[in-house]
Formats: structure tokens, C-alpha cells, sequence
């Protein structure tokens, strides 16, 4: 005889599968708030980033006198277009320590949007006129032109370099010049390239106190810097009253009588 197989209701059959549905659908609802919140995280920050909210809001320079803000601005590859959480202050430190007559720079951003560049100035050492065009030396060593007559005036104080010809000699004696005694850099009045057919570099000091100094740009700073000139003045002034050229060649310090 045939047995049919029989089936039992099982209640806890029945919960078993309402439990996997409900989970089912859980995660399903789980999974679209998921979609739903990355949506529209997606979308507000593409709408901060197409707003002027996302951009540089103001950006301050403080502690230039003689650089032109104007030439900071231009330099610096910021402005008010600029994404501000892209913007790096180590670049723009950079760009501007690029600037002639800018010792120090710091930049600072806040959390608002504005960034702030703080400028130390160098001081000016001298100036040349070549051609039509003055050029700037700074306690750097560094040269730039100018046309700025604020400016121009302001280097009637400085030793002015005269006879030179050629901006890369011209360079060349700054990264001398500025190795020189601040002494001797003070007391000088003007400079004026001197050549003789044996000595193409020789220069020509004229000091406040009326003495000559005959130096070569490769060797000046070095010999200057072991040449005790405050002492020499000090001390032989009276003796060597008569002389007034100095000629420095290799270790030798030669004096020559008034003329």
C-alpha cells in the first residue's frame, strides 16, 4: 500500500522565512539610503566647488616697501579664482623668495579663505646705472632693475657703481660685494671700475674719509675680510697720513702718498 508523504505545518518554518525576507528588504532600504546619501554628498560638494564660497576669499600683503604688491600678485600662482583647499603656502613662499629685494616671506590661510603674505624687505647695497636702465643690488647679492623714481631717489644714499659696461660682470662683483665688511661697505661713497691692461677687473673704492682702494672683484672679498680697516684707520692715521691709495694684491697691501 502506496504512503503519501505527509506535511506537517511548522510555525517556526514560516518565521524562519518572514526573518530572511524582512533581511532582504532591510538591506535593500539600507543599500538605497547608502546611494542616496553618496548622491547627494556628490552633489553639494560639486556645488561648493562651483560656488565662490570654495574660492580664495581675500589674500593680504604686509611688510613691502619698496616690492610692488602688484608684482607679488603677478607672481604667485594664486588669485581670487583659486580653489582655496588647493592652494599651498609652500609654493607661494617660494614664488615670492623668486622676487627681487624680498629677503623673507611667510603665508598663512585661515579657515575662511584669506591668505595673508608677510614680506621682509632686503636692504638696497649699491646701484648702477647701465645704459639707461638702474640696477638694483641688495644685501642678497641679487640685481634688479627699476624705474621707480620713489625708488631711484631712495638709492641716492647708496654707493653708486660707475664705468661698468656688462650686467654679468655686474653680477659677478655683487655676490662679491656682499661678502665685504659692513665697515667697509658703510664707508664708501662710490665705485668705479678702474681697469688697467694687466688687471681687466680691477675696481676703484672712493671712501667717505677721502682714501682710494684699488681691489680685484674675483679676489675683494677675501682680501677686505683679513684687512683690519677700522684698526689701520685708527692706529695709522697719524703715521700714514700722507697715504692715500691703497693697492691690494695677493696677501700685500701697497700705500701710495696723496696726489
Amino acid at each position: 500500500m502506496a504512503h503519501h508523504d505527509e506535511y506537517y505545518y511548522n510555525e517556526h518554518d514560516e518565521s524562519q522565512v518572514e526573518k530572511i525576507l524582512k533581511t532582504k528588504k532591510k538591506k535593500k532600504i539600507k543599500r538605497r539610503v547608502k546611494i542616496l546619501l553618496f548622491l547627494m554628498i556628490f552633489i553639494m560638494i560639486g556645488a561648493y566647488f562651483m560656488s565662490d564660497y570654495s574660492r580664495v576669499q581675500s589674500i593680504t600683503i604686509v611688510g613691502n616697501d619698496e616690492v610692488k604688491s602688484e608684482d607679488i600678485l603677478e607672481k604667485i600662482s594664486v588669485s581670487k579664482k583659486s580653489i582655496y583647499l588647493l592652494v599651498n603656502t609652500g609654493k607661494i613662499e617660494d614664488e615670492v623668495k623668486s622676487i627681487p629685494l624680498v629677503k623673507k616671506t611667510s603665508v598663512t590661510k585661515d579657515l575662511f579663505g584669506h591668505i595673508r603674505i608677510e614680506i621682509e624687505e632686503a636692504d638696497k647695497v649699491a646701484y648702477c646705472v647701465i645704459g639707461k636702465i638702474t640696477y638694483v643690488i641688495d644685501e642678497l647679492g641679487n640685481i634688479s632693475e627699476t624705474t621707480d623714481s620713489k625708488m631711484i631717489e631712495s638709492l641716492q644714499s647708496s654707493p653708486q657703481l660707475i664705468g661698468f659696461k656688462d650686467v654679468k660682470f655686474l653680477e659677478k662683483f655683487a655676490k662679491q660685494y656682499i661678502r665685504i665688511p659692513e665697515l667697509i661697505k658703510n664707508q664708501t661713497s662710490d665705485i668705479i671700475y678702474s681697469p688697467k691692461s694687466a688687471d681687466e677687473s680691477r675696481m676703484k673704492f672712493l671712501m667717505v674719509n677721502g682714501k682710494i682702494l684699488y681691489l680685484r672683484v674675483e679676489t675683494m672679498a677675501d682680501q677686505l675680510s683679513r684687512f683690519d680697516y677700522e684698526a689701520f684707520m685708527t692706529a695709522y692715521s697719524r703715521a700714514y697720513s700722507d697715504r692715500c691709495e691703497f693697492s691690494f694684491e695677493g696677501d700685500n697691501v701697497y700705500m701710495e702718498k696723496c696726489k
